[in-house]
């Protein structure tokens, strides 16, 4: 492949879009981390070597831009968002108060994502929420993929720490 084209551009946008934005809760960061993103891997696509998928390189250039973007911003300003993959678990069989209940639970699951340490996050959001094997997240952020493993667990625990209700065992 001698570039990237408009097509695979079109096509990889939305789902590095959603990373941006489960990382940094903000649309128009996100927006431009992206954008950011795409500039830097058209500039440097004489390096891909195509050891891994486009994909998952141009997740690792995404996830490079927000380390930097956060290393950049003194303090985080987030705003309030829902475009989490985090799938509203609710039935037309379920009652008000479940629907409500079920709501508040994932609400505050988004908000114990968000407050994970940084060197956890991306690690969790590529992995457990996008999909990724723990291969190409290790790709992307450039660590063994034992290291990816070791984050994850410690997001998992972090979560359940913060949310023991919704993690009992059974």
């Amino acid at each position: 492949m001698d570039r990237l084209s408009e097509e695979q551009v079109a096509m990889y946008y939305p789902r590095l879009f959603r990373t941006a934005l489960r990382l940094t809760g903000s649309h128009e960061d996100s927006a431009d981390l992206t954008q950011q993103a795409f500039c830097k891997a058209v500039s440097h696509w004489g390096q891909f070597d195509g050891k891994c998928q486009p994909a998952t390189w141009l997740h690792g250039i995404l996830i490079n831009c927000v380390r930097d973007w956060f290393r950049r911003k003194a303090r985080r300003n987030t705003e309030e968002f829902h475009e989490w993959a985090l799938e509203n678990v609710v039935s037309d069989r379920d009652s008000a108060a479940e629907r409500l209940d079920r709501q508040e639970q994932l609400d505050f699951l988004r908000r114990a994502i968000e407050d994970l340490p940084d060197d956890t996050r991306p690690a969790f959001v590529a992995a457990v929420i996008d999909g990724h094997t723990y291969k190409e997240v290790a790709e992307m952020l450039s660590v063994p993929v034992g290291t990816v493993a070791h984050r994850i667990y410690r997001a998992r625990r972090n979560l359940r720490n913060a949310m023991p209700e919704l993690f009992l065992e059974t």
